[in-house]
């Protein structure tokens, strides 16, 4: 929406993973080396962990794409699996038809496909994405097929990533714990990685002006997202949007502190970006008791909506002028057409 206007061929600040925009901050590298190894290692185990919007999902896209030789990627996102499905996805990633939906029957045409591959000297290359959502016997699973060895060690490597409580997940299974090679978490950007995130991603979306955020809103940006990019992203979109809705070719400080709540949830996170939902004050209850929570509106939702409505005022008046001279001379002209003269007996003195 607002590219135009501050002269981009790409949107900057999309929530969405996209590796082409990765930002590789030191341990990102490092995450994406330890996945690399994994992946050619005979016996590769990592487990990357990270907060919510850390880039884990974005360095594994960017691990796959750059993948090349020969080897066969077995890549699962969604993890809310019951007890045989995980065996079921296996098998489909791996082309297999199969043959009874049975667990005991899966698991021996895993393992029959494992031995396969093992012996053409192909490696089979086990990825999970938010793996904090296995069960226990889900990871039970993997523990029994990785210790399914070949003549060049384990059959299949496994890379794991989730948040941080898959760490602990893991370790609770003293024998899938012992395989794993390496545990690294990915923690938020420092102040001085926040500013070049930021700087590189404009870069990569064609800005080539002036620094569009000053130091001092930087710091604030990362003190609120704690360094997540996810974070950093939804807060430098937000300040974009209120510029562009305003006609401003400048980022104002100001903004942050009237849309930090509105994106972020609340006025300032703790850890993890998870505050215990507020309750309405006594006196807010006395003063409408039967209303609802959702529905009492605090003086800073009520500036917000203020600045929505002033937002889209400020759209509207936009595109009026983008309509042009020309089209209100014509839409003058039609209703002056349409104007009926005045009678002469109303001009009379009654």
């Amino acid at each position: 929406m607002y590219l135009e206007h501050f002269g981009l061929h790409r949107h900057p600040f999309r929530i969405t993973p996209e590796d082409d925009f990765i930002f590789m901050s030191q341990q990102h590298s490092r995450a994406y080396v330890y996945m690399s190894s994994a992946i050619w290692s005979s016996e590769g185990f990592v487990v990357i962990s990270g907060e919510i919007g850390s880039g884990k999902t974005t360095l594994l896209k960017k691990t796959i794409r750059n993948l090349d030789g020969n080897l066969k990627l077995l890549n699962i996102s969604y993890t809310n699996l019951e007890s045989k499905d995980l065996f079921s996805l296996i098998l489909r990633k791996a082309g297999i038809p199969i043959e009874s939906d049975s667990k005991v029957a899966m698991l021996f045409q895993a393992t029959e496909y494992l031995q396969a591959m093992a012996e053409k000297g192909t490696p089979v290359v086990l990825t999970i994405d938010e793996a904090q959502n296995l069960t226990e016997e889900n990871l039970e699973d993997i523990r029994m097929l990785t210790g399914m060895e070949s003549m060049g060690g384990p059959s299949m490597r496994v890379i794991l990533l989730g948040q941080p409580e898959l760490k602990d997940q893991v370790t609770a299974i003293p024998q899938l714990s012992q395989r794993v090679k390496l545990f690294f978490h990915l923690e938020g950007l420092t102040a001085a990685e926040t500013a070049e995130y930021i700087d590189y991603r404009l870069l990569v979306s064609g800005h080539g002006g002036n620094r569009l955020f000053d130091q001092d809103t930087v710091k604030e940006i990362h003190r609120l997202s704690r360094g997540i990019p996810r974070l950093i992203n939804k807060l430098c979109d937000g300040m974009m949007m209120c510029a562009y809705s305003e006609d401003r070719p400048f980022i104002d400080p100001h903004d942050l502190k009237s849309i930090r709540k509105d994106l972020l949830g609340e006025d300032d996170l703790g850890p993890g970006g998870r505050k215990p939902r507020r309750q309405p004050s006594p006196s807010a209850q006395q003063a409408n008791p039967q209303a609802s929570p959702e529905l009492q509106l605090d003086a800073g939702a009520s500036q917000a909506l203020n600045r929505i409505a002033q937002a889209l005022e400020s759209i509207d008046s936009k595109l009026d002028r983008i309509m042009g001279s020309a089209e209100r001379k014509r839409r003058a002209a039609e209703a002056a057409d349409n104007v009926k003269p005045l009678s002469p007996n109303r001009n009379k003195t009654q």
